[in-house]
């Protein structure tokens, strides 16, 4: 998961389009009943999904929450707050007055948006789950503000919140340090978001297995290259240093998949390690 600036989203979209969104809200706010919102909802949809293309390039066409490509298969537009119902509160109508709204939206692909079974074993998608943490307050209307409410469910639009995963040389999710001492409830929130959002899906695990050890070699290979060039000043030694931090660093950029594995990968490894120590310094 890396941060998207939702703001920064929101500032792109045409005045046409925000009219739009903001007419059908109105509507919504003005019918009799949740029949006659479901109604305006379904003959709607086309509106979020003209943002399809533009939320895929905020991420460098990666999903939101586990920065895979296509490989996990249909990307779509996702509520971060579902428009519809809300599986943990049966009573709950839906964040209803968000299903316009771009600040609900974010860029997913299959396994993390819906309900799937994996081959491996596993199972997970965000569907229509919401949890909150025990004991929260949930909004239930438009005039309630969402800072009420304490959500489970980690949000790439909140960098406190990308902050909390950490990933080792498994490719397993698990809690960063620091975000212990940050959230009381940074266990619960990890485990649930790894459930909901599917990260544990085997092929997703081997995947960012493959980018962290990766990353090691890449930095092996640069401390090699690097004692060689310092010991003969052979030039060689030399390019091939500078290639392979090169390697490293396209790996940990934005564009790349798993990039916030790679910067795992080499902020544990720094200490270790003189290239990924520079690597990890050049990019702080």
């Amino acid at each position: 998961m890396i941060f998207i600036d939702i703001q920064e989203v929101i500032s792109t979209l045409g005045e046409d389009w925000k009219k739009e969104a903001q007419l059908i809200t109105k509507k919504l706010k003005e019918a009799k009943n949740e029949a006659e919102r479901k109604t305006l909802i379904a003959e709607h949809e086309g509106v979020w999904r003209q943002l399809k293309a533009k939320l895929s390039a905020f991420a460098h066409h990666k999903c939101w929450y586990c920065e895979t490509f296509s490989y996990r298969s249909d990307n779509s537009v996702d509520h971060f707050r579902p428009k519809s119902r809300v599986y943990e509160d049966k009573g709950h109508p839906g964040y209803w007055w968000l299903a316009f709204s771009p600040a609900n939206y974010r860029f997913a692909c299959t396994f993390c948006n819906s309900r799937r079974h994996d081959v491996g074993g596993t199972s997970g998608g965000k569907h229509d789950h919401f949890p909150l943490v025990d004991g929260s307050p949930r909004a239930v209307d438009p005039y309630t503000p969402l800072s009420v409410e304490n959500p489970l469910l980690l949000d790439p639009c909140w960098k406190s919140d990308v902050a909390a995963f950490w990933f080792d040389e498994t490719g397993e999710v698990s809690v960063n340090p620091p975000f212990k001492e940050m959230d009381d409830h940074a266990e619960e929130k990890v485990d649930a978001s790894r459930h909901f959002y599917h990260l544990d899906q085997v092929s997703l695990v081997e995947a960012r297995r493959r980018v962290y050890l990766r990353v090691l070699s890449l930095c092996d290979q640069a401390d090699d290259s690097f004692i060689s060039w310092q010991k003969t000043k052979d030039h060689s030694a030399k390019m091939a240093f500078r290639e392979a931090m090169n390697a490293i660093a396209r790996m940990r950029d934005r564009t790349a998949e798993h990039s916030a594995v790679a910067h795992c990968a080499i902020r544990g490894y720094r200490h270790s390690s003189i290239s990924a120590s520079l690597s990890y310094d050049s990019a702080a």
